[in-house]
């Protein structure tokens, strides 16, 4: 079933012109494609609310820093089957069903409805409805009254901060004679807009951590990861990073496959970290961690690469 449902995203993807990469190994994301300049990193789950939170939080940080959407596509959650055209959300990242992807990618028809904890809610086109509510010449407390909600309420649907129910919806569309509901648009996530910055993350292994640290020691913004295909990510070099850690040389070929497969689509360079030089055998550029240690300031690292 798992499979078939990435196949069934994959093949949506293709169909909307998207340059598309089925990553083969267990990370945070599985399929990552990119069109233009939108680049989307796609969760794929049978049970959305299966999903844990230390692999959303890397699949959010590997989103924001390379200006990508995250989003979960999958078949159903505690409550049920997720409904088509309505959105959930599980720590923060927008999930929805296939027949929604499907409609958003080829069709661009957006959700109209979300899921949270009571029901579902609808966005209220908050500018339409302060501008029928005055051409009515209705205060917030009139208008408050007649839909049964209170003012306060009312003051959060005008100004996009609050969604309505189903009941709320058709008493306004009862009072006003026109439809306020709103689609919801997918692409416009930005969490970390929301909390300001990135959560500061150690990646997992010794040699990852070592590089992590080096990195912010000569002053790159190093960002860390623990479930992502790419173990570090150097903000000021533009160039990710992966290492050899505790990797067969099977599993390290698949490692470079998936990193540097995923480096065409989101126009990175990627680099192979090692203990030695196990990576010789790889098309990859290699640095043992030695020789990153060794290095003293920025500036010197960015020569070093690019000589």
């Amino acid at each position: 079933m798992y499979k078939t449902l990435v196949s069934e995203v994959v093949d949506i993807l293709n169909k909307a012109g998207f340059s598309v990469y089925k990553v083969n190994s267990n990370y945070c994301v599985d399929v990552i494609a990119s069109r233009d300049d939108r680049k989307l990193m796609l969760r794929i789950a049978i049970n959305i609310d299966n999903e844990k939170k230390e692999t959303t939080e890397d699949l959010k940080t590997l989103a924001y820093t390379f200006s990508a959407i995250p989003i979960i596509v999958g078949l159903k959650y505690q409550g049920g089957m997720i409904e088509d055209e309505t959105l959930h959300e599980r720590f923060n990242i927008n999930a929805i069903n296939l027949n929604t992807f499907r409609n958003i990618l080829l069709y661009e028809r957006f959700p109209m409805a979300y899921a949270k904890r009571g029901g579902l809610y609808f966005k209220v086109d908050g500018q339409k409805l302060r501008k029928l509510r005055t051409e009515r010449k209705m205060s917030l407390g009139n208008l408050a009254d007649k839909l049964g909600v209170s003012r306060k309420a009312v003051y959060e649907y005008e100004n996009y901060n609050m969604g309505a129910t189903l009941r709320t919806i058709l008493k306004m569309m009862e009072i006003f004679n026109e439809d306020l509901t709103m689609k919801i648009d997918i692409f416009k996530w930005n969490y970390y807009k929301e909390v300001k910055e990135i959560p500061d993350r150690s990646p997992t292994g010794r040699i990852a951590r070592q590089l992590h640290n080096k990195l912010k020691k000569i002053g790159c913004k190093a960002i860390g990861f623990k479930y992502a295909p790419i173990e570090v990510h150097a903000k000021d070099l533009e160039m990710s990073f992966l290492t050899d850690e505790d990797l067969d040389k099977d599993d390290l070929r698949i490692r470079i496959e998936d990193v540097t497969n995923i480096g065409k689509i989101l126009k990175i360079t990627p680099i192979l970290v090692t203990k030695s030089l196990s990576g010789k055998d790889f098309d990859i550029y290699t640095i043992p961690i030695d020789t990153i240690n060794k290095i003293k300031n920025l500036e010197d690292l960015k020569q070093f690469i690019s000589s």
